[in-house]
């Protein structure tokens, strides 16, 4: 579960902003190459939107499961 007290800093909100546009709480698990490409659509380099991913899973805005990633409901 996210943590309300950790904050994003722009570019993860952004990036965060960009998966939700493609998934949601409800939709089944994507996998981590996905997710990149969803951040890069938004018009991250590659190597940043993975250190974006990272950070969204480490703040508790996504999960990781054996199936893939989601967004903490």
């Amino acid at each position: 579960m996210r943590n309300p007290t950790t904050t994003l800093t722009p570019s993860q909100r952004t990036a965060f902003d960009q998966l939700t546009q493609h998934i949601d709480a409800e939709t089944d698990p994507i996998s981590s190459e996905t997710a990149v490409g969803y951040i890069t659509d938004g018009g991250f380099e590659r190597p940043e939107a993975q250190d974006l991913l990272e950070q969204l899973l480490l703040k508790g805005y996504l999960y990781e499961s054996t199936h893939g990633l989601k967004i903490t409901k």
